[in-house]
C-alpha cells in the first residue's frame, strides 16, 4: 500500500505551571488525605500523574471546545470499564484519536491504540517540606446549630504543598488521525445500504429453554427450579453454578465454563425447523450468529445463601420471549460504519452533514485482514491545534473542592524528528531576589532531534528568560510556530 506523505511535523512542548495538591494520593490513618510524592535525589517531591493531567487536559478541551471534542462512549468487559469502539472511532470521537484505547475482545485478545499525546508526571520543582493542614466543616455545623441540631465537626487533615511543577507533551503526527486494525473475516460492504461491517468477535448466541421470568424483576429461573436461577443487570450475568459445566481446553491450556447441554435448545435433537430458524437467527448488525455454546473464560464465583454463583458479561443484552419461555443469550462484537462510499480501493467516511471524515483501506495479510482508518487531514490539523491551544493558555483544574492554575509562566515548544519530551530533562530554574529565570535553553537547542534548531519561547514576568538564545534559534510568536509545524497555512 502506497505510503501517505507527512505533513505535520512531530511535536514536543515543557511547562513550568504554580500549582498546590491537585493530585492526592491514599488516606493515611483514616483521616489524613496524602499527596502524590516521589524521592528524588534523598530529597521529596510532589508530583501530578500523568492520568490526572490527561483528565484536566480532556476537560478543558471539552470545555473550550464543545463542538468538537465529546466524551466517547464507555462498555464493560466484565467489571472493567473501556471505550465502546463498537460505536465510537477516530473519526467520530477526537478522544479516541487523541489519547488512544484498548478494547478487549475476551480472553487474552484486544485491539489497542497507542496515544499520539505523551504526557510525563507533573513534578515540583522544590522540596516537599511536610506541610499538613487541619481542616473541618464549621460552616455547615455552626448552620446547623442554629437550627436547634446537635451536630459536631469532622475533622480531618491534609498533607499540602503549594510549588512550581514542570511537565511535558508530545504528539506523534505518525499516529495522529491513524488506527489499524487486524481481524480475522473480510469486513463485508453493502454498497445498496452504503454501510460497511467489520467483524471483531464472532457472534455466537444460545437459546436457553424453559426459562421463566419473574415479573418484577430480571431474575430467571430454569424449570422453575429454585436452584436453577439466572440474574441479569444490563449486560452482566449471575448464574446458579448448576447451570454451568467447567471444560479444558487442551491446546491452550487453559479452562473455561459453557452452559450444560441439556438447558441448551440449539442442542435438543428432537427440535424441529433448525434450518428455518438459522435463516431467521440474523443480529441487529445484519451478521449471522453462529449457534452452539458460549465458551466464556473469564468469570467469578460468588457465594450467596450457601449456593454458588458465576458471574461474567456479554456483548449484548439478553432477550426474553414470554411465549416460548426462551432467553437468548448473545456474544460477539460486530461494527458497522454507515455513510460508506466505495472509491477504486478504499472506502470514504462522509458524516450526516456530508463533512468527509476521512477514508478506510483493507489489505490481505496472510491469514487476516488489515483495516487501517485514515483522518481527513484537515480534521487532523484542527484537532492538533486545538491541544496546543489549551496547553499553552492552561488547563482546568479542580481537585479536592479547589480551583489550581496549570497556567503556563514558561512554555517552551519545538519541532521534533522523534516524538520524545527532549526539552523536559534540560529545564530548570534559578531563583534571582524574588524571580526565577530559566536554565537549560541553550541545550534545548543543541539537540538533534529538534528539526532546524528552532524553538518557540513564552516567559513570564515572574520567570523571565535571560539565557541569551541566537534570533535565527527562536520563534518570534505561537501562530508563526503552528505555521512551522504546517497546522496553518502559511502567508505567501
Amino acid at each position: 500500500m502506497e505510503q501517505k506523505k507527512k505533513t505535520i511535523k512531530n511535536i514536543t512542548c515543557t511547562i513550568i505551571f504554580e500549582g498546590s495538591a491537585l493530585n492526592r494520593d491514599e488516606k493515611i490513618g483514616g483521616n489524613i488525605q496524602s499527596i502524590k510524592k516521589l524521592n528524588i535525589d534523598g530529597k521529596v517531591k510532589s508530583f501530578l500523574s500523568r492520568p490526572a493531567i490527561r483528565h484536566y487536559l480532556f476537560n478543558t478541551l471539552i470545555n473550550a471546545y464543545p463542538d468538537d471534542w465529546k466524551p466517547a462512549k464507555i462498555t464493560n468487559q466484565g467489571d472493567v470499564a473501556q471505550f465502546d469502539i463498537i460505536v465510537d472511532d477516530i473519526f467520530t470521537s477526537a478522544e479516541l484519536d487523541a489519547f488512544g484505547y484498548m478494547y478487549t475482545i475476551g480472553g487474552e485478545m484486544s485491539i489497542t491504540r497507542k496515544a499520539p499525546i505523551g504526557i510525563t508526571k507533573a513534578i515540583s520543582l522544590f522540596d516537599y517540606e511536610q506541610d499538613m493542614c487541619f481542616y473541618a466543616n464549621h460552616d455547615l455545623v455552626n448552620r446547623a446549630n442554629q437550627k436547634g441540631l446537635n451536630i459536631r465537626p469532622n475533622p480531618y487533615q491534609a498533607e499540602e504543598h503549594f510549588s512550581l511543577y514542570k511537565l511535558s507533551f508530545t504528539i506523534d503526527t505518525e499516529i495522529f488521525g491513524r488506527d489499524v486494525w487486524v481481524v480475522k473475516n473480510e469486513p463485508n460492504y453493502n454498497e445498496k445500504e452504503n454501510k460497511l461491517q467489520i467483524e471483531i468477535e464472532e457472534p455466537k448466541e444460545i437459546i436457553l429453554k424453559d426459562v421463566y421470568k419473574d415479573n418484577d424483576n430480571e431474575v430467571y429461573t430454569i424449570n422453575e427450579d429454585e436452584n436453577l436461577k439466572i440474574y441479569i443487570d444490563g449486560l452482566k450475568l449471575k448464574v446458579s453454578k448448576d447451570i454451568m459445566e467447567e471444560k479444558n481446553n487442551e491446546k491452550k491450556n487453559e479452562k473455561f465454563i459453557q452452559f450444560k447441554s441439556k438447558f441448551i435448545k440449539n442442542n435438543d435433537k428432537q427440535d424441529e425447523d433448525k434450518g428455518k430458524e438459522t435463516q431467521k437467527n440474523k443480529d441487529k448488525k445484519g451478521k449471522k450468529s453462529k449457534k452452539g455454546n458460549l465458551e466464556i473464560k473469564v468469570y467469578s464465583i460468588t457465594e450467596e445463601d450457601n449456593k454458588e454463583y458465576y458471574e461474567f458479561s456479554l456483548t449484548e443484552k439478553p432477550e426474553y420471549k414470554e411465549e416460548t419461555k426462551e432467553l437468548i443469550l448473545k456474544t460477539g462484537s460486530v461494527k458497522v460504519i454507515k455513510n460508506v462510499k466505495k472509491t477504486e480501493d478504499k472506502f470514504e467516511i462522509v458524516s450526516e452533514d456530508k463533512t468527509v471524515l476521512g477514508e478506510i483501506s483493507i489489505e490481505f495479510i496472510k491469514n487476516a485482514y488489515k483495516i487501517e482508518f485514515s483522518l481527513n487531514e484537515d480534521i487532523k490539523k484542527k484537532r492538533i491545534e486545538q491541544i496546543l491551544d489549551v496547553i499553552h493558555n492552561g488547563l482546568l483544574a479542580h481537585s479536592g473542592g479547589e480551583d489550581n492554575t496549570i497556567i503556563p509562566l514558561f512554555f517552551i515548544a519545538g519541532a521534533v524528528k522523534v516524538p520524545s519530551p527532549v526539552f523536559h530533562p534540560y529545564i530548570s530554574i534559578e531563583k534571582v531576589n524574588e524571580d526565577y529565570k530559566i536554565l537549560g535553553l541553550s541545550d534545548c537547542i543543541n539537540n538533534s532531534w529538534v528539526l532546524d534548531k528552532k524553538i518557540y519561547i513564552k516567559c513570564s514576568e515572574r520567570i523571565k528568560c535571560e539565557e541569551k538564545c541566537e534570533e535565527e534559534n527562536l520563534i518570534k510568536s505561537f501562530e508563526e510556530f503552528k505555521k512551522n509545524l504546517e497546522i496553518k497555512e502559511k502567508q505567501s
